[in-house]
């Protein structure tokens, strides 16, 4: 889907299995072979906690790293200017309808909803990173 963007092509597309030590591992080889490598895409935060430690180990700070989770960590480094920009999952709030959903069903035989439902997803930045802990708003209505 990348590649159909104007001005953008996928060089390599290979998974680290969720796990923050194969994904530096994965950034290594990958950056030996596309030295050239702009941006990099990860599935979660935890291989974008690992491809953004490869890619500092090299000096390539110039890349674009983003997550999706909206992890704590993946903030901090939004934060500190580290991985530049993440996708929150909004799991609590996805727990927090599931509950009330499964309430209204237990009392009534129906939630009144479709099965299907969408929950809008966050983009994170440092403009906004400290909004959010554990997965959801946190009160604060601004970043320093």
């Amino acid at each position: 889907m990348l590649d159909a963007m104007p001005n953008m092509t996928m060089v390599a597309q290979q998974t680290a299995n969720w796990d923050q030590t194969e994904a530096y591992s994965v950034m290594e080889s990958l950056l030996q072979a596309n030295p050239d490598i702009t941006g990099v895409i990860c599935g979660n935060d935890t291989m974008a906690l690992g491809a953004e430690a490869a890619l500092l180990a090299a000096g390539r700070s110039d890349v674009i790293v983003a997550g999706f989770d909206g992890s704590d960590d993946v903030n901090t480094s939004i934060m500190k200017g580290e991985i530049k920009v993440g996708g929150l999952q909004p799991v609590a709030e996805m727990a927090n309808q599931a509950a009330i959903q499964a309430d209204q069903y237990i009392r009534t035989g129906s939630t009144g909803k479709p099965e299907k439902q969408s929950i809008d997803m966050v983009l994170l930045t440092p403009e906004n990173a400290c909004q959010y802990t554990q997965f959801a708003p946190n009160g604060k209505t601004s970043c320093p």
